[in-house]
């Protein structure tokens, strides 16, 4: 057994994604399954259609066209406005296509008409509504949407919006109305079937809460994070219902000592430009996994066993403190922990992680 290991619970995604759909159906929402984080995993993508999903939504392009491939065929939506050289394999690849600028839009429309494509391309401009990610900002939206309409091969399907991904920005029941009062005045140019992408897996608690607006659009949420993990994105708290269990991620223990918890001499960044403040606890006692930032990004691990606590990780390393340890740890001990959703991400696209998958 490699280490390493990210096991995935397929059942328990589909768990999740079957609690996620039937939330939003009460509310009078669809949902996209976002398989971003487990980069582009079919199992999971299935799991999520299984559970009531109409579709699929992903930010790479080699996830999608792998979708495509494994014979998933519903409908795939592309997240992320594809770079110039992405263009042609985005319109290929994709039903859907999130868009945040006219340029943009302008060289799908090229791709389209070059690669002599016969159906439209069905485009979602996304609106800034306060995240200061990707988005085109209000007062600018009829004139983008007025240019694109002048283009060939492509079609405004409706408009879409983004929360709480870069600065934090909350959704709230008077943001979604704005974004259907912006829809409301793009009727004379895309006509009155327009639908709302109206958020992530942020909006959900809104959904959950009874907060969800009444909307007079077809609508639906982009959902991966709560589906995969199970909780809260906003508080990282479990949500009704949802399991925590979809992922287990296993390190092995390759050192431990006694050591002092401050360093010795004077200190200056550590290999990732960062100022540490360690907490003096004295000499105690501290494990090594081996288990990096080459395995989990920027992400987070969380201990399963009860009295150990993650110090800090380097490219290749964890420090952990465990003289509360509830079990004995010594060199080849396996340790098991939960990940947050940058670790998740890092750990599935990480070439040195070992993947279980378990359907």
């Amino acid at each position: 057994m490699g280490l390493p290991m990210l096991v995935v619970n397929i059942r328990a995604i589909y768990d999740n994604a079957v609690n996620a759909v039937r939330a939003c159906g009460k509310a009078g929402l669809e949902l996209f399954g976002v398989t971003k984080a487990v980069g582009g995993l079919p199992a999971a993508a299935r799991a999520m259609l299984s559970a009531g999903a109409v579709g699929i939504a992903d930010s790479r392009v080699a996830n999608l066209e792998k979708l495509r491939k494994s014979g998933i065929g519903a409908p795939l939506m592309l997240l992320r406005s594809p770079g110039v050289q992405d263009s042609r394999r985005a319109v290929r690849a994709a039903d859907i296509i999130l868009v945040s600028t006219l340029s943009g839009i302008a060289e799908i429309s090229r791709a389209r008409d070059d690669m002599d494509i016969s159906r439209e391309i069905r485009l979602i401009p996304m609106v800034e509504m306060g995240d200061r990610r990707e988005g085109i900002m209000p007062e600018l939206l009829n004139d983008v949407v007025e240019a694109a309409d002048k283009l060939s091969g492509v079609r405004i399907l409706g408009l879409g919006a983004n929360f709480a991904c870069f600065a934090g920005a909350v959704p709230t029941a008077e943001k979604i109305k704005y974004l259907e009062e912006l829809a409301r005045g793009l009727e004379d140019r895309c006509g009155a079937g327009l639908v709302l992408s109206a958020g992530n897996s942020s909006a959900l608690s809104l959904v959950l809460e009874g907060k969800w607006p009444r909307l007079s659009y077809p609508a639906h949420l982009r959902v991966g994070e709560s589906i995969l993990l199970g909780w809260d994105i906003m508080t990282k708290e479990p949500l009704p219902g949802m399991r925590q269990d979809a992922f287990q991620f296993y390190g092995e223990v390759i050192e431990v000592a006694k050591k002092p918890s401050l360093p010795d001499g004077p200190v200056g960044c550590n290999a990732f430009n960062e100022r540490v403040r360690p907490v003096d606890r004295g000499c105690h006692w501290r494990a090594v996994v081996a288990v990096g930032r080459q395995d989990i990004g920027a992400g987070t691990l969380i201990p399963v066993d009860p009295g150990i606590e993650v110090l800090g990780t380097s490219s290749d390393h964890t420090v952990l403190a465990v003289d509360d340890a509830q079990r004995s740890i010594k060199v080849g001990t396996q340790l098991e922990f939960r990940l947050d959703y940058g670790g998740l991400l890092g750990a599935m696209t990480s070439p040195y992680v070992e993947k279980i998958i378990r359907e």
